[in-house]
């Protein structure tokens, strides 16, 4: 075990690892987005999203039913996504959360806020994400417009 000279042995050893930590930090990478995580609780809203996103060149695809779901997959993923497309109104761990949870992590990917609920509750949860610091592309509303989506991957090119 190496430690710091400044620091007794004892010390180090009882200081969590920065490593330990779980975190989502998606590489730097250059060009469009290849990889993306979908997290939604209605699968046919998965399965639309999915389609929309390999229509737009994304390969890997990720599916997730809920927030904690996805922080579970996330965990696991390395290295982490390009994109999390995320709905806002799901059971067993809501968007709101998820995005708190994501932030926490570090993540540095896009990610574009979905919900079938009025514009008023899509750009709090906006306003939220930015305030954690999070890439937010774009909030839509449902259905997905494709061209929406377009504009918003866009922004990670």
């Amino acid at each position: 075990m190496i430690h710091k000279a400044s620091q007794p042995a004892s010390q180090a050893a009882s200081q969590p690892n920065a490593n330990d930590a779980p975190s989502f930090a998606a590489p730097r990478r250059v060009g469009p987005p290849q990889s993306a995580l979908l997290v939604d609780d209605d699968k046919l809203m998965r399965v639309v999203m999915g389609d929309l996103l390999r229509e737009r060149g994304l390969r890997q695809i990720t599916e997730a039913a809920g927030g904690l779901a996805a922080l579970e997959i996330l965990q696991r993923l390395k290295p982490a996504p390009d994109l999390v497309v995320c709905d806002l109104n799901m059971p067993g761990g809501d968007g709101f959360e998820f995005m708190h949870q994501l932030a926490a992590a570090g993540f540095e990917g896009g990610v574009v806020l979905v919900s079938g609920m009025d514009a008023r509750t899509l750009n709090s949860a906006s306003l939220m994400a930015r305030f954690h610091r999070l890439n937010i592309l774009a909030t839509l509303p449902k259905p997905v417009d494709a061209a929406a989506l377009g504009a918003a991957l866009a922004k990670l090119a």
